[in-house]
This record gives C-alpha cells, structure tokens and sequence, in this order.
C-alpha cells in the first residue's frame, strides 16, 4: 500500500510540475515591463490562516517575476484577536522582508471577540488605514485585494477609482449571505439588502475577480450579474509539505496526548470559531461516551473554545483533548495521528464557503467526514473523489452514525479513502497548480 502511495505521489508531483512550468514560461514569452503591485491582505503572515499563505507565497512570486510589491496588512493578532509578540501598534510601520517585498503594517481594532459589532469595527478601521495609505503613497499599477468583505473591500474598491487603479479582487466568501447563515443578520432586513448592494458595486467595480471554487463562480454570474469572463476560479492552497507522511511523528503525538494504541481517534482542526459549529463536536461525543475505544482531539483556538471546554467538563468527556495552542510545525502530526478527520458546518454555511482546512485535511491523506449540504462544492469534492462521508449539518445524530461507521471499518480503506483525496489535492490544491494562475491574472490586470 505504502508503495502504491509513492508511485501515485511520484506521477502526480511531476504532472504539477510540468503544468506549473508550461504556465510560468507563457506568462515569460510575453514583453514584460516591471509592474508596481499593491497587496491588501486582511490576514498576512506570521498569522496562520490559509489565505495569509495565499497573499505572502503571491507577493514572493510577483518580486521573483521582477516585480515591486508593497503589502498593506493590519498588524498581526489573528486568531485570537491579540498583538503578536515582537509587534508594537502605531499607525503605520513598513518594513522590508527578506524576499524582496515591503509590508506596511496599518493600524486596526482587533477583535478578541466574535460578536457582529467587533467585527464590523476591525472591518472598518483596517478598511479607513488601509484605503488612506493607497490614496497618499506612490500609485501601483495594480492593486490585489484580499481583505475583509464589504466595507473593507470597498473602501480599496473607492480609492482605486480615485486613481483609476486596476483592482483584482479575491472571493474568500459570499457575504451578506454567509452572515445570514450564521444568524448575524436577518434576510429581510433592510442591513442585508444593503450589504448585498454594496457587495453587487464592490464586484462590478473589480476589473478581475478570483473565486475559489466553481459554486462561488456560478453563484457571482447568476445572483450578482457579474460578467462571467470576469471571474476566474483559483481555489486556494496548502502546504505541500503535508503530503508527506511521517508516521513516526504522528504515533508520537499519540501518545503525547496520552491516547492508547488501537485508539480510533477522530480530529478537528482549526478554528474553533461560531462559523466551524466545532462545539457540536463535544455533542456528538457525549453520544459516544460507551464507545472507549474512539478519542476525539479538537485542535486550534478561537471563539467558542471555551464553550467547548464547559462542555466537556459539564459531559464528563475524559476522552475528548482539547490541544491549544496549535503551532504550525505540529499541524502534520496532528492531521495524520488522525484515523479520521471532521468537518462540521453551520446551518447553509456550507453553501457560501469552503472551509479552508479542508486543503491541508485531503493533503494529509486522511479520509474526512463532511457536515455540508449535499449541493456545496465541499460535499463534491469529498463526495465525488471518494474521499469520506458526507452527512447534513447540524445533525448530532448523523455524524455520530458516522462516526461509529468509519470506526469499524479497516485500516486499509481507510487508506484508499485518505489517498483518494490526496490524490485530488495534490493535482487541484497546491502552490504549483493555482499559483502561476494567479501571478498571470495580477500582471494581466495591469495591462
């Protein structure tokens, strides 16, 4: 089986490199001039998050093409809405990276909170410093907009029109309709309506779009009218490092955790926000509190990790780990102790995002159980590559049924499953297959 492994890996390694080579060299041949790039990223490393990579790994990629690349981010606190350490706020710091491109780090409210108020206030401020800092500095030729929806978005969406600056727009997700999903605003309130057509002006305004996944694409044509030539689906990428199994650092974690052998032990990992439902997790596990033989690990921090301790505690789950905080040099182990991986979603969360730890779940080669409606493009991609099971979310019952499916079945196809989605990741979830992409449409936009 492990051979089988490497051979598949092996073929579908050089097939990404070929493709990624045959898009780097087009964009080559081309009469290139040196392009000023502006980056807005809401989110930038040493902060943790998916789309942070995707911003930072984009930026390395334009200064290597030759580029200038100055990026806008607010200084880093995220997850947990705190100043990193070796950070000091002030309005705005710029500083050099080693690779070849500047950051300027702008003021914003942090939002140790998941309330709609701090949000909203963390949205708006980095939205005014960031939106400032393009109408004052040097013009760019273009501008990349990752940053917090609506009003953020739009205030770089309102500076670039004063400048005539091409924008390209990033869709991590649909909002206000995500916001509605997660019961932060009501559909027929007057608030929704007016998001919505903020966020209809935002995207008409955009010269490019970059959506993440072909539902979203769809989605943009039909419901916002926007141009369908317009919208590229780029899905975002993880680490690539992480189809590397190390099965020694995964038993070891085990057992750091104190977990026995011959445990069937279940994982989330993430952020344990309002939008992941992750405490439902402890829920389910109250219902599996016979079962001695399967440990759950919820990995990560945020919002509702409190909730999911008081839970614990209140159940008297002694086979339920919280492990936090979560450092990124732990995130193979964590995912590939696991026998099984969870992917709880809210209400029809599931319909307007793809949650991001499902590119580092497939990359890990562990078979995941979705809690997604059956039309999101999260349910096809596990559904469709045989990648584990889908059940409907916000259902205890379900994936407790699940749960206790995936714990009887062998370790070999457990296997096939985790290698199904391995296999589907590594040819549509990584740098080299969804980076060039991206580099291309930024140089395109400036043009």
């Amino acid at each position: 089986m492990k051979d089988e492994i490497g051979k598949k890996d092996g073929a579908i390694q050089m097939r990404r490199s070929y493709r990624q080579c045959c898009s780097v060299d087009s964009a080559l041949d081309r009469d290139e001039k040196r392009l000023k790039v502006v980056i807005v990223s809401a989110v930038f490393p040493p902060e943790p998050m998916v789309s942070a990579q995707t911003s930072v790994q984009l930026a390395e990629a334009l200064v290597r093409r030759g580029h200038s690349v100055h990026v806008l981010a607010p200084f880093p606190n995220r997850p947990k809405g705190q100043l990193f350490e070796g950070y000091k706020r002030s309005l705005y710091f710029t500083s050099a990276s080693e690779q070849g491109y500047t950051v300027t780090h702008c003021w914003s409210f942090f939002s140790p909170y998941s309330t709609m108020l701090s949000r909203f206030v963390e949205n708006l401020s980095f939205g005014i410093t960031s939106g400032l800092r393009l109408l004052c500095g040097k013009r760019p030729d273009v501008i990349y907009s990752n940053s917090w929806a609506v009003f953020a978005t739009g205030i770089v969406i309102c500076a670039a029109r004063l400048r005539s600056i091409p924008v390209v727009l990033s869709v991590q997700d649909v909002y206000p309709e995500s916001l509605e999903s997660q019961g932060r605003v009501a559909k027929r309130g007057w608030f929704y309506r007016f998001l919505r057509k903020c966020d209809q002006a935002i995207l008409r305004s955009a010269k490019e779009i970059v959506v993440i996944s072909e539902g979203f694409r769809m989605l943009l044509v039909t419901d916002r009218r926007i141009a369908s030539e317009r919208l590229h689906v780029v899905p975002n990428w993880g680490r690539d490092d992480l189809s590397q199994a190390d099965p020694k650092a995964a038993l070891e974690f085990r057992q750091k955790l104190g977990i026995p052998a011959g445990s069937f032990v279940a994982v989330y990992a993430g952020n344990v926000g309002v939008a992941s439902n992750a405490d439902m997790l402890v829920d389910v596990f109250a219902e599996l509190k016979a079962q001695s033989r399967i440990y759950l690990v919820i990995a990560g921090d945020g919002s509702r990790l409190d909730a999911c301790r008081g839970k614990i505690a209140r159940h008297n789950l002694d086979r339920v780990i919280i492990h936090s905080p979560w450092k990124t040099e732990e995130t193979g182990p964590v995912l590939q102790m696991a026998d099984l991986l969870l992917l709880p979603t809210k209400a029809e969360q599931s319909l307007l995002s793809i949650p991001s730890k499902l590119i580092s779940y497939f990359l890990s080669g562990r078979p995941v159980l979705a809690a997604v409606l059956s039309a999101s493009d999260t349910a096809v991609a596990v559904r469709d590559h045989v990648a584990g099971w889908v059940v409907e979310p916000d259902s205890v019952e379900a994936m407790t049924e699940a749960i206790l499916a995936a714990s009887e079945m062998s370790g070999e196809a457990l296997s096939r499953m985790g290698l199904a989605g391995r296999t589907y990741a590594l040819l549509n979830l990584t740098r080299g297959a969804n980076l060039p992409h991206l580099v291309q449409i930024v140089e395109n936009a400036a043009r």
